[in-house]
């Protein structure tokens, strides 16, 4: 059908491998959980808080050493999104910063309210734009919304991911069962 309205968004199908999805889960399940973690304060001067009342997800980092999970990220981001980022934004990256894997879970509504996602510790080299990627199937709800644009929601396949500007205010929608586990980057 004809699209009358979107979110100025990138779709990707398929950046990670159904194996690569389910190894991310893996590390998530046995990694230290950082509950509703979130950023305010202004550019430069990041604050990190916590606070359910704006965010329900429960995040693992990914260090950015010479670790497997890290070296099989930046490969398929080489490989997979930044020549996509190029062809559609103008825009090639120079780096991510540490990728979170999140779960949003059913039990507790998991969430993100809207915001932006401008806020970085790098003033002098700002996070530019996101990467949301699905790792699994199987929850409803959890879609990504940006209000500016309308009601339209995104929920790319397993493996397949958003790529959008952090500027725009965009949110997580309640996940209503099961859980929604996601690879989330910042680039710059």
């Amino acid at each position: 059908g004809v699209l009358s309205s979107q979110a100025p968004v990138l779709l990707i199908p398929r950046i990670l491998e159904e194996g690569e999805c389910a190894h991310l889960i893996e590390f998530w399940e046995s990694g230290e959980k950082r509950r509703n973690e979130i950023s305010s304060g202004k550019q430069g001067q990041n604050i990190a808080a916590a606070s359910a009342e704006v965010k329900r997800r429960a995040d693992v980092l990914v260090p950015q050493d010479d670790n497997p999970t890290n070296n099989m990220i930046r490969n398929r981001v080489s490989r997979r999104i930044v020549p996509e980022m190029t062809k559609a934004f103008n825009f090639t990256p120079k780096a991510y910063d540490i990728g979170r894997i999140g779960c949003y879970d059913a039990a507790d509504s998991g969430f993100f309210r809207p915001h932006r996602d401008i806020l970085s510790s790098d003033q002098a080299d700002p996070r530019k734009f996101a990467l949301s990627l699905n790792l699994n199937d199987g929850f409803t709800g959890g879609a990504l919304r940006f209000p500016e644009y309308g009601e339209r929601v995104y929920s790319p396949p397993k493996g397949g991911g958003v790529i959008f500007s952090c500027s725009l205010l965009h949110e997580a929608l309640p996940v209503e069962t099961g859980r929604r586990f996601g690879l989330f980057l910042f680039f710059n």
